[in-house]
């Protein structure tokens, strides 16, 4: 271990305590990836690729602040760490460094009833900040499939979306305001405020940036009543086409639901069985909620009738409320299939607009329907476009044949979304597998990310090699 380093351990050992440093193997280990499921192929080979040098773990802002102090003067690397849920790489280590454990900071400061506010440090788990909102009458409304092992920072990290994001939106939506630290130890607070005239939104420039900015702490969220009235349902549809058509009436006629979720042929099938619904067509599983009972019955009522007129085949509330029961298991039953010798199990996110989202979605099964298997749905809608949420399972019994096949796929998928202007990402972010795409689908913008990361992060010190930062 070079002089710099030890130098540093000792100094972070002096601010921290020697309990909350630590430099063991089993530790260095398990925070040397995230669910990067490339990963599982090395660690089946007992290969770890990158290891951070050592972990910490802050209790409080004024610590980060010195812990950030102190990799500035040694030129050393710093990822902020969450639940480590993300599954691109964006916490892995690639030049060593160390890892920030904020999960020691999960405390939630205020909740104002009358603002419609809560402040809630980073690294709170998000089923945990659920409960307690719960608790007080209010949701966050963001309801990720890694609800209970994803925290705060990282949502806001990779711009997150929850399953009811046509009602709530996206966590960029939901985000006021950050508290944080920037690379000079300097700690920064933006103004909570309902809309400002002021410049460009710099909530809006961390959120997003995948900690290579600087590491957010805390957030000022925007929360809602608990809905008292729910109403779920479940339509058929001969084929994608009309399912696509029925999303855009609905999101475009002021129909929109809190839920709303198409899937293609394949993945029905899939699902038929736990959803309680047919094995053929699309099934789209439709959810209305609310706290005033007439309001919510009426929007309702009246987006299931625009359905039936779309050739929609109502199949009552059943496909709906199994969806509620089950919107987790998938995410946490695909340790079955990984557990396979020669199976690797992925999934693609892509945003698109309506003009171009059949086409899209077309292209893309194609392409990987020739390397593996493959089925898609429509997980979030907007009143312009969709995102597209593709599945998929590549097989091959050797290690290196596999990666290929796995990495053909993403190429193939990318290049698609960059023929046809659709965006490479909606909510999985881009940490360091997707950056090779990054600045194709920037373009000049690129270059403007790499000035700001540069005058922000002159010694680039926060999480090299995100987001297409600091490769070289």
């Amino acid at each position: 271990m070079s002089e710099r380093i030890q130098s540093a351990i000792n100094s972070l050992v002096e601010i921290l305590g020697k309990e909350k440093v630590r430099s063991d193997r089993t530790t260095l280990i398990s925070y040397a990836r995230d669910v990067f499921m490339p990963g599982y192929l090395d660690l089946r080979r007992g290969k770890i690729e990158h290891l951070p040098w050592l972990v910490c773990y802050p209790e409080n802002i004024e610590q980060v602040s010195k812990i950030v102090k102190i990799a500035r003067e040694n030129k050393i690397p710093l990822i902020a760490f969450g639940g480590g849920s993300g599954v691109l790489g964006g916490t892995t280590p690639v030049k060593g460094g160390v890892i920030v454990d904020l999960k020691r900071m999960r405390k939630i400061h205020s909740i104002n009833k009358i603002n419609q506010t809560c402040k809630v440090d980073a690294g709170i788990f998000g089923e945990e900040l659920e409960r307690a909102l719960n608790r007080e009458g209010f949701t966050l409304g963001h309801f990720p499939s890694s609800i209970y092992c994803s925290t705060l920072g990282g949502w806001l990290a990779t711009r997150s979306a929850g399953q009811f994001s046509a009602k709530y939106g996206k966590i960029e939506d939901v985000g006021i305001a950050l508290v944080g630290v920037l690379e000079d130890g300097s700690i920064f607070h933006t103004k909570a405020t309902p809309r400002s005239a002021t410049g460009p939104d710099l909530d809006q420039v961390l959120i997003g940036s995948e900690g290579t900015l600087g590491i957010i702490t805390s957030a000022i969220l925007s929360i809602s009543p608990v809905p008292s009235i729910r109403s779920y349902r479940g339509f058929s549809f001969e084929g994608v086409e009309m399912g696509l058509e029925a999303i855009r009436v609905l999101m475009q006629k002021e129909r929109e639901p809190a839920l709303l979720r198409l899937y293609d042929p394949m993945d029905t099938k899939f699902n038929a069985s736990k959803l309680k619904a047919p094995s053929s067509g699309c099934l789209l599983v439709i959810g209305y909620e609310g706290f005033n009972k007439e309001r919510t019955e009426l929007k309702a009522r009246l987006g299931f009738e625009e359905l039936k007129n779309i050739y929609g085949k109502d199949l009552g509330e059943a496909p709906g409320l199994a969806w509620l029961e089950h919107r987790y298991s998938v995410s946490y039953n695909q340790s079955k299939i990984l557990s396979q010798a020669g199976n690797l199990l992925d999934t693609i996110e892509v945003s698109v607009r309506f003009r171009d989202a059949l086409g899209l979605y077309q292209r893309i099964m194609e392409r990987i329907g020739k390397i593996g298997l493959v089925m898609a749905h429509f997980s979030h809608a907007w009143r312009d476009g969709v995102c597209i949420y593709f599945s998929f399972l590549v097989n091959d019994p050797e290690p290196e044949k596999l990666r290929e096949k796995h990495f053909q796929v993403w190429k193939k998928a990318m290049s698609a979304c960059l023929e046809l202007g659709a965006s490479i990402s909606h909510h999985h972010g881009i940490g360091f597998y997707r950056s090779r795409w990054l600045k194709q689908e920037l373009g000049l913008g690129h270059q403007i990310l790499v000035k700001l990361k540069k005058e922000l992060d002159p010694d680039f010190i926060f999480n090299p090699g995100k987001l297409g930062l600091g490769e070289d």
